[in-house]
């Protein structure tokens, strides 16, 4: 990674569909994290995070065309740095504009209605034999297989697993509250945590799936304790998470899992290992939950508004 070779100015080409707000209007924020391949500005009403050519599309992500091999912490930005946004520029510091005149929207794709119970499981299956290997011991991933003992625990998934059987419980409809799912938030260390990435993949499988009011209650439980936590940036995660918003590979996983389509999976799962440390693969843990929950219990699925086709 190098430093860039010229500040100056340069294209915003994508903007997630969550920071489409911040262009109404003049906004002043700063920067509250830079990292090799993307910043983080926060502005009094919102997040977002601004990457290279190569970032994953995202809610909260811009995506710009600076080179991928530039390395942001090397650019001389710092945190605490002011950042300007008008309807087509975003100004850094004082030496840094990207335009955003011409930038597109990015939303998750829609998930088309041409999956069904054997698809689903036929991707939860290939997941299950196929992918084992891929998934890392750190982090919530072992949650991802039928077997959880696949994988050998560590301090963060021990903590979280009474947690998990009793969210799997919940989603069946065996008890009434998710009694436990407050041990997720803030679980584990990282830009965003284990547990919440967890959480916010399971509230994006639920949305993808149409279960709203499930959502809804899980929200209501984990966004008091998040906001009391003061991680910024992985509480916009969530908050995104509990509009169904999440990253390009996240969808693209959970969309390749519901359909049982193995070639889309490979290259779903390939995105989904570029995602921070473990945070692909923890919010996969939880969509996975959900999926799985989903073929196991008639209750979660009689609360659907999506529903397959019956085969």
């Amino acid at each position: 990674m190098s430093p860039m070779p010229n500040l100056g100015w340069f294209l915003a080409h994508q903007l997630g569909c969550s920071t489409t707000k911040m262009r109404q209007g003049h906004r002043i924020g700063k920067l509250i994290g830079v990292f090799r391949s993307s910043f983080y500005v926060e502005f009094a009403d919102g997040i977002c995070c601004i990457g290279h050519e190569n970032f994953n599309s995202g809610p909260l992500n811009i995506i710009t065309d600076v080179p991928a091999s530039v390395d942001w912490r090397q650019c001389g930005l710092e945190p605490g740095d002011k950042v300007w946004i008008t309807k087509d520029k975003i100004s850094v510091g004082r030496s840094l504009q990207f335009s955003t005149k011409n930038t597109k929207v990015w939303y998750p794709p829609i998930t088309n209605n041409d999956w069904t119970f054997a698809s689903l499981r036929k991707g939860l299956d290939r997941l299950d034999n196929y992918y084992t290997n891929a998934i890392p011991s750190e982090g919530l991933g072992r949650f991802i297989l039928s077997d959880w003992s696949t994988i050998a625990a560590n301090p963060v998934s021990n903590f979280a697993e009474p947690a998990v059987s009793y969210f799997c419980l919940w989603l069946q409809g065996k008890i009434d509250t998710p009694t436990r799912i407050n041990r997720f938030v803030g679980l584990g260390p990282g830009l965003t945590p284990s547990g919440d990435d967890y959480i916010g993949g399971a509230m994006i499988a639920l949305r993808t799936l149409g279960d709203t009011t499930s959502v809804d209650k899980i929200w209501n439980i984990c966004r008091p304790i998040s906001l009391a936590l003061g991680n910024r940036i992985s509480h916009a995660h969530l908050d995104c998470a509990a509009s169904g918003y999440g990253s390009a590979s996240l969808h693209k996983t959970i969309n390749a899992l519901m359909q049982g389509h193995d070639v889309t999976l490979r290259s779903a799962l390939q995105d989904l290992d570029k995602i921070g440390h473990t945070s692909g693969w923890d919010a996969l843990a939880g969509a996975v939950t959900v999926c799985q929950a989903y073929l196991e219990d008639s209750n979660l699925r009689n609360r659907l508004q999506t529903t397959p086709n019956l085969v």
